[in-house]
């Protein structure tokens, strides 16, 4: 046990001499105080492995000094001694989150068995934490499947950068798996114990979004009934993922610069700093560098997101991880959806492979899952996949003022195009016209820029 620190805090200077004799004969590293205030001065000088504390003392009494250890160094062992021990105290002692207690007079062998008690439980706890690390990482990497080389620095990538507290950028088409990568770097860091949280920027109305992330309080605007933590203040201590981050409003943009750049927030409608430690991680499907050149977003926020950029290749360049994905998939749907499918044929494999999948491992995984599902034997066949090819879209005579005939997705594609472009390129109001919601308008936007980015850029 040599090297262990203890602390003892005791009022009576004879307990103190004893227990720093005795346990400084046994090789612990012993420091002693005469009161709390004292006690909490002597803490700052470095982390100690135990501490030995009276209950009963003037000013400040060993239950009081418990309760402050437990809140600001959880996990640290806490022995309480007393002259005057009953059953009472003892379960008090347990339940506030002492490891043992010790009653008076006790001998130097009494104290060493309660200490060896206490380290082979921190021991068992350490073990515990590093076991349940190992098997989340597992569990983290599980998902993320691929055996090309773009992945396989990617994967390294992370397994980089959890550890410190830097903000990451994750970039990539929709589908790509943005999440899976957001709680992997989670899931690998310090803070795997603590809560990750994912929100998606493009899902809130705007006239909301600030309220979600940094709370508000009472009367800040119409229907704020109550005061109300955003979630910044609920992952504080985790991570939080925010997804498309690329639709947040200009004004929120600058209030999220402020967190990462102050560690601090404001609650809507109040002139209140909130202190808050959180990792944050974001994503986007569009090129953040254009947004900033259109002046859709900060140049400032932009830089200071870009520290570690991570980008997702589209599945179709990453082909050779098609059939990775597919078994990954068939082995979870399988045991999900309790249907005896072990496996993929060569056909199956070749259909699956001749794909461009727009939609990405998304896509993948919902044409598997449905292949699972709808299948009549042990393993999937070009024929489980036939759902996949596309019938050509019917056409319809164009609509006066059109000179020629019109597919339904471009019927579709001019109309929410037209009136965006009559409503001043606002989205909110462009939604609510069409009888949309606004994260489906900007999904059919996302769509259309990958298709033709100049024809959006020109409405914004």
């Amino acid at each position: 046990m040599s090297g262990k620190r203890i602390l003892v805090v005791d009022d009576d200077s004879l307990i103190r001499s004893f227990l720093h004799e005795d346990l400084t004969r046994r090789n612990y590293e012993v420091e002693t105080a005469e009161s709390v205030e004292q006690a909490l001065k002597i803490m700052k000088t470095g982390p100690f492995d135990v501490i030995l504390s009276d209950i009963r003392m003037e000013k400040v009494s060993g239950f009081d000094f418990l309760e402050i250890l437990v809140r600001d160094h959880p996990g640290l062992l806490v022995i309480l001694m007393t002259a005057y021990g009953s059953v009472q105290s003892a379960i008090k002692a347990i339940k506030m989150g002492a490891f043992d207690y010790l009653q008076k007079p006790f001998s130097g062998s009494q104290v060493e068995h309660v200490l060896n008690k206490a380290f082979e439980y921190q021991r068992l706890s350490d073990e515990n934490r590093v076991l349940k690390k190992q098997l989340s990482r597992q569990d983290a990497g599980f998902e993320i499947k691929g055996r090309t080389e773009t992945m396989k620095r990617i994967l390294e990538l992370v397994e980089n950068v959890a550890a410190s507290p830097t903000t990451i950028l994750i970039q990539g088409e929709s589908g790509t798996g943005k999440e899976l990568i957001a709680r992997a770097i989670h899931t690998q860091s310090d803070r795997s114990d603590k809560l990750f949280l994912a929100k998606n920027c493009a899902a809130i109305p705007d006239t909301l979004l600030e309220s979600e992330l940094f709370g508000h309080v009472k009367g800040a605007y119409t229907g704020a009934v109550s005061e109300r933590k955003g979630i910044f203040e609920e992952a504080s201590g985790g991570s939080l993922f925010l997804d498309e981050i690329s639709e947040m409003p200009l004004g929120v943009q600058a209030k999220l610069l402020r967190v990462l750049q102050e560690g601090e927030i404001q609650r809507l409608g109040s002139n209140k700093t909130i202190p808050v430690d959180v990792r944050i991680i974001v994503s986007t499907n569009r090129d953040l560098k254009k947004e900033v050149q259109a002046e859709r977003f900060r140049s400032d926020l932009y830089y200071r997101l870009n520290v570690v950029p991570v980008t997702l290749p589209p599945l179709r360049e990453r082909a050779e991880d098609i059939p990775l994905l597919a078994d990954h998939f068939v082995k979870r749907y399988a045991e999900r959806l309790h249907r005896n499918v072990f496996g993929i044929t060569e056909n199956g494999y070749r259909t699956l492979l001749e794909r461009q999948w727009e939609g990405n491992v998304r896509e993948l995984e919902n044409a598997v899952e449905r292949a699972v599902l709808m299948a009549d034997g042990n393993q999937l066949d070009e024929h489980s996949f036939a759902f996949m090819q596309e019938e050509p879209e019917a056409t319809y005579p164009r609509p006066e003022g059109f000179s020629q005939p019109l597919t339904i997705r471009e019927m579709e594609k001019q109309l929410i195009l037209d009136t965006l472009q009559t409503q001043g390129g606002n989205r909110t109001r462009t939604a609510e016209i069409l009888a949309i919601s606004i994260r489906t308008l900007r999904n059919k936007l996302n769509e259309y820029r990958r298709e033709d980015p100049e024809l959006v850029e020109k409405i914004g």
